[in-house]
């Protein structure tokens, strides 16, 4: 865990323009891939657009109201899926030994958007809209990425990474909304760790992901530097990753990265909020991992979610956690001069 002394922040993560994508830049394209290629992360600035940053700042004030209902009003809203509905906190192991993960969230699925509702009972069903919204714009700006990289590698037809995302698909594409709650403060001299911390290290499952998070705890384990670096949040701008299933479809020429979400400090002292939309190949559409296995994108999908659940015991080398990429030594389970390599 980090401590306010130890605190690495990413000073190499580059910068793409929403507009210029849009305007069919081609420094800027040659710039994305590059971006994905060298880091799997970067920043996408979204000052350009004030519609979806107006947008971003509706969802967290749903967020925050949604959240602070109570538990029992919020598990009516349970599904038990990974693509919609309610889930509380510690589902999923920790980033720290005997730890449970530090979340609970608000999944919308893409299915839900195109059929126009989200099953919810609860009042947030009302404001669906303004998350609906959110898919819509995501799922457009993650799709006009894919063209970019597409058409900088030469891909043509069906090889080119946005067929495998066409509609009517169907996919699992999902719109996340996550509270990171503030540890409650521990009264006299007790260096007991809070259970319940961040989100453990992995790869994410799809194509790339599209988060909105204003406060810090998202740390990515550098290609360059070769350690954990916090990435700083930017108002107005967006943090994109390359996920596995990109990163197979390209034979390996874009980097899926190991990431998890810390706090700063030892414990979490401010409720912290997050908004990812996770681009997702079509189901059944194929593609084969490190070691030559062929999957379907549920299939990896369906696979990696049940190893969240348990990867001490179904996956104690993380090869999978990690999107088949291995640490050349123990030291990928602490928190300092951790490595990852594609095998």
């Amino acid at each position: 865990m980090a401590t306010s002394e130890s605190v690495v922040v990413s000073k190499s993560l580059p910068t793409i323009h929403l507009n210029l994508l849009r305007a069919e830049n081609v420094t800027e394209s040659k710039n994305l891939l590059d971006a994905c290629r060298t880091h799997g992360f970067f920043y996408l600035d979204l000052t350009s657009d004030p519609e979806l940053c107006k947008l971003w700042k509706e969802m967290l004030r749903i967020m925050e109201n949604y959240f602070k209902q109570p538990l029992d009003v919020k598990m009516q809203d349970a599904r038990g899926s990974d693509n919609f509905g309610y889930e509380p906190i510690g589902n999923e192991e920790g980033p720290n030994p005997k730890t449970r993960d530090g979340y609970e969230s608000l999944k919308f699925s893409r299915r839900e958007f195109l059929k126009g509702s989200s099953d919810l009972t609860t009042s947030v069903r009302s404001q669906e809209n303004h998350f609906f919204s959110f898919i819509e714009h995501a799922h457009s700006i993650t799709l006009m990425i894919l063209s970019h990289l597409s058409s900088q590698l030469g891909l043509t037809g069906a090889s080119r990474f946005e067929a495998h995302h066409a509609d009517p698909g169907p996919s699992l594409s999902t719109l996340s909304i996550m509270r990171y709650p503030e540890h409650e403060k521990r009264v006299g001299d007790t260096t007991e760790a809070p259970c319940n911390v961040g989100h453990n290290k992995h790869t994410d499952v799809g194509s790339l992901t599209f988060l909105l998070a204003a406060q810090w705890g998202l740390q990515f384990l550098s290609l360059t530097t070769k350690r954990w670096e916090f990435i700083e949040p930017r108002p107005g701008h967006a943090i994109i990753n390359v996920g596995d299933s990109l990163r197979f479809l390209s034979g390996g020429e874009l980097a899926s990265v190991v990431h998890r979400v810390v706090p700063l400090q030892e414990t979490q002292d401010e409720d912290r909020y997050s908004i990812a939309y996770f681009l997702r190949m079509n189901d059944g559409g194929v593609f084969s991992d490190t070691t030559g296995r062929t999957w379907t994108a549920d299939e990896w999908h369906d696979f990696k979610f049940g190893v969240f659940k348990n990867p001490s015991a179904l996956d104690a080398k993380g090869q999978f956690l990690t999107g088949m990429m291995i640490p050349e030594s123990e030291e990928l389970l602490g928190s300092e001069g951790q490595k990852a390599i594609a095998t």
